[in-house]
């Protein structure tokens, strides 16, 4: 049976609200309704949700410092031998708060803060444009180099997909589809050339078709960020050393039926049919009261049972 697979926050307090914990007072037992599966799935394909616990290795110098792009990069350079360092953005923050970064070899802990919001004029901008496209032989196609700055900055916002910086060229590879964005324009417009007109754009080797409304001026949040680095670590041991004492959560006391779950976990994966049983519902519950990793790996914990040390992720699926 085909089923589909939802990430949620694992050990939520709604999550827990669904599981049984303390409503077996005499043991620590899976109930009958929520049977462990086999590494198949077979045993809960009756099943419409389910709990699903899996393992892996984890080497904290490889898995806890984030990837990081171009831009990315620059703010951690600047943080680090400058101090602070801003960054002003009309769209998502670049670099997340509180992660672990990588830079000349040490590791830093993010932090960043809002100090500086103001609204900028935008206007609705169209971009369409797919493979092997072209524009009509009456039209005339302007280079993207040739643009004013303005209408640079507003079709990079646009357009450029700020996760792929590093990976390719950032534009689009098979087609594009982008109605009504808010494109920013801080100046209004005053030197613009896509303002108020349909204009073919030859953008490296694609040619996209560039609509912006004259007529629909709005306003769009511009934000400054102000990020700072907290050293946690030197070199890759003390950051084993850090991870192990701000993230590792040791289950070797865990319950017996505990202890079951997470054995099956790491012969392969441990499932069972929502809601949670007593059992798991406690497993949980503990482990709600421990540090998540940060991103990237959400929704994980680091854990050490009988000297093994591994990744723990809790997921949900329905059907």
């Amino acid at each position: 049976m085909q089923r589909s697979r939802r990430r949620v926050l694992a050990a939520s307090a709604s999550l827990l609200a669904a599981g049984c914990v303390g409503a077996d007072p005499e043991s620590d037992r899976p109930d009958q309704r929520s049977p462990t599966s086999s590494q198949d799935g077979s045993e809960t394909d009756d099943c419409t949700s389910g709990i699903v616990l899996t393992t892996g290795p984890y080497a904290p110098a490889d898995d806890l410092p984030v990837s990081l792009n171009e831009t990315e990069r620059s703010i951690v350079e600047r943080a680090a031998s400058d101090g602070p360092a801003a960054y002003t953005t009309d769209g998502s923050r670049p670099l997340r708060d509180g992660v672990i970064v990588r830079h000349d070899g040490k590791f830093y802990r993010t932090t960043a803060e809002i100090v500086a919001v103001d609204a900028i004029p935008a206007y609705e901008m169209d971009v369409s444009w797919e493979a092997g496209q072209t524009a009509p032989d009456s039209a005339t196609v302007v280079h993207f180099e040739e643009l004013p700055e303005s209408d640079r900055a507003a079709l990079e916002s646009a357009v450029l997909n700020p996760e792929s910086e590093g990976e390719g060229d950032g534009l689009p590879q098979q087609q594009l589809s982008i109605r009504a964005y808010p494109a920013p324009y801080p100046d209004g417009g005053t030197d613009s050339r896509l303002v108020g007109n349909r204009t073919w754009v030859r953008w490296r080797d694609r040619t996209m078709r560039v609509d912006v409304a004259g007529d629909s001026e709005e306003t769009k949040e511009r934000r400054t960020f102000e990020y700072t680095l907290e050293r946690v670590a030197t070199d890759e041991s003390a950051l084993r050393s850090f991870a192990a004492e701000r993230y590792l959560v040791a289950l070797d006391d865990v319950p017996e039926a505990q202890r079951s779950i997470l054995t099956a976990a790491i012969d392969g994966r441990y499932e069972e049919c929502a809601p949670a049983s007593t059992a798991l519902s406690a497993l949980r519950e503990r482990l709600s009261e421990a540090e998540q990793l940060p991103h990237p790996n959400d929704d994980a914990w680091y854990v050490a049972l009988d000297g093994e040390r591994s990744l723990l992720q809790i997921s949900e699926w329905v059907h």
